[in-house]
């Protein structure tokens, strides 16, 4: 039995207690200043710079969209059992900006809670250029993979990054014992980046907890082609830590 729920807020107040928490973690990350290069929008996507009001149209429509999916048969799809799906309407300030709106512009995400077979389902076919659903760190270093990527990761689990229907998705599977909180992260990085560093935060989920099997996955509009990174962060004692990562040139 799956529960729909649609909630609006603001991200910079839903995400502020994040933020504080998270300034010591990501200080140290390796490549956290990772240039992004910047690219035109996806067709569909209103011109940067066009009028509030073709914006807020294109918003409410995106929107409208996600309420209208049956993510149920979206997870059955991949091999899942739908538990939750809630649409969050927030004002995402870095990705109005990126792709030339209103900073104020109201749009959305989608969170789901799942329970899926394995990795493979997280995405549909996941897998890398060699048919592999993980990767190792030595695989990108000649930039990032083009394409649906999964990773393993510390906790234990599985990472995955994916685009389809106009959407950008990351999903972790967490494998471990008992629970653990934390979030997911997606960032935009340059396409040739080395390795799966941070960036310009793209998306965040929501603070979660994962027990064993549980899989949360968050997506937004992709409004721009390009090297994306998806990242799991841990709850620590203090802020939070990061426990691995998946990257893609979507």
């Amino acid at each position: 039995m799956s529960r729909r729920r649609t909630t609006t807020r603001g991200a910079a107040a839903c995400l502020g207690a994040v933020a504080l928490v998270l300034g010591a973690a990501l200080a140290t990350t390796t490549g956290s200043t990772a240039a992004v290069a910047a690219s035109e929008n996806l067709p569909g996507v209103p011109e940067p710079g066009s009028p509030a009001k073709v914006w807020e149209k294109w918003a409410a429509q995106e929107r409208a969209e996600a309420k209208a999916t049956d993510w149920a048969a979206d997870a059955t799809e991949r091999g899942c059992e739908l538990q939750d799906v809630t649409i969050t309407s927030e004002v995402d300030r870095e990705y109005n900006l990126a792709m030339g709106a209103p900073a104020d512009l109201e749009t959305h995400r989608v969170e789901l809670a799942e329970r899926c077979d394995g990795a493979a389902s997280l995405a549909g076919e996941v897998g890398s250029a060699d048919g592999d659903a993980t990767r190792s760190a030595t695989t990108l270093a000649a930039g990032l993979p083009s394409g649906s990527q999964c990773d393993t990761t510390e906790g234990p689990g599985v990472v995955c990054l994916w685009k389809t229907d106009g959407r950008v998705y990351s999903s972790w599977l967490y494998q471990g014992s008992g629970s653990v909180s934390g979030f997911l992260r997606v960032y935009r990085v340059a396409a040739d980046a080395k390795g799966c560093p941070t960036g310009s935060t793209w998306l965040t989920g929501p603070e979660s907890s994962w027990s064993t099997g549980t899989t949360r996955t968050v997506s937004k509009t992709r409004t721009q082609a390009g090297g994306y990174s998806a990242h799991v962060w841990k709850k620590a004692a203090i802020g939070h830590t990061n426990w691995g990562s998946t990257c893609a040139s979507l």
